[in-house]
């Protein structure tokens, strides 16, 4: 009986050691230097892709960055059921840490940019808005803390993006994708494409797209965008912004499977 007792004893300190791991692993506090460190995980890599195009590969996504132009060239991430069924458990906020804008380590800010941009397109529309455009949606991100925060991130994973079209075509294909996360995964390609002028800040100069596209595969449907970035484009005109998948090859004149191909 005394072997079984300490034997017993062994086993509860080794359970409370782990929960104690556990615990101090869950409780870790994200801030500033919690974020600074996670990109710092991930750096770029030069890419053969254009002349001032790098590779940015972390655990939820991979995209090739034009860093000249300041645009997501293509980006490819594997969105499953499971994790998009965490997002309503998990129930991120959006502001905060989780919705602060981020360059890659190594990258610009791009902050003044934006306000720069902003500024300048009111002098002509009060309200019009400049946004900083996902190409993989933040929502569709937030099943953890790491991948929602990675979401933020210029010129990987967005471009300047007209807020017309931000809460029009653009959702409306983040919304199909949602919908069909709810029974299957999917699977989604998309960047920016063209130029339609620039802005600057003074010291940075960032492309506005002319194009967002993307490609939306599930349940062995695959489904082609290309939407112009332009303050027509809301909800109502997504069915305009579909094309075939050679369509959308011959306008990028390159094949976003053959760069990322699928997850099997």
């Amino acid at each position: 009986m005394p072997d079984n007792l300490n034997l017993m004893r062994k086993n509860l300190l080794f359970f409370l050691s782990l929960a104690l791991l556990w615990t101090a692993a869950t409780a870790q506090t994200i801030n500033a230097a919690y974020v600074s460190a996670l990109y710092a995980k991930y750096p770029v890599t030069k890419s053969n892709f254009c002349t001032d195009c790098y590779l940015w590969v972390n655990p939820y996504y991979v995209s090739i960055g034009d860093v000249k132009r300041h645009m997501p060239v293509v980006t490819y991430e594997h969105f499953t059921k499971t994790n998009n069924d965490q997002v309503a458990v998990l129930k991120v906020p959006r502001d905060g840490i989780y919705a602060a804008w981020h360059s890659v380590t190594g990258q610009p800010n791009e902050d003044n940019v934006y306000a720069a941009a902003n500024k300048l397109v009111r002098q002509t529309d009060p309200k019009a808005v400049i946004a900083k455009g996902h190409c993989e949606a933040w929502i569709l991100n937030a099943f953890c803390y790491d991948a929602v925060i990675l979401s933020d991130t210029y010129t990987f994973n967005a471009g300047l993006e007209n807020q017309k079209q931000n809460v029009g075509t653009e959702i409306a294909t983040e919304n199909i994708t949602r919908e069909k996360l709810k029974t299957m995964d999917v699977d989604v390609w998309c960047g920016t494409w063209g130029d339609q002028g620039a802005f600057t800040d003074g010291r940075i100069t960032d492309t506005y797209p002319a194009f967002y596209w993307k490609i939306i595969r599930a349940g062995g449907e695959t489904t082609c965008y290309w939407m112009p970035n332009v303050a027509a484009a809301t909800k109502a005109t997504l069915p305009q912004c579909i094309v075939t998948y050679a369509q959308l090859v011959k306008n990028l004149q390159f094949d976003p499977q053959k760069i990322f191909p699928p997850k099997p």
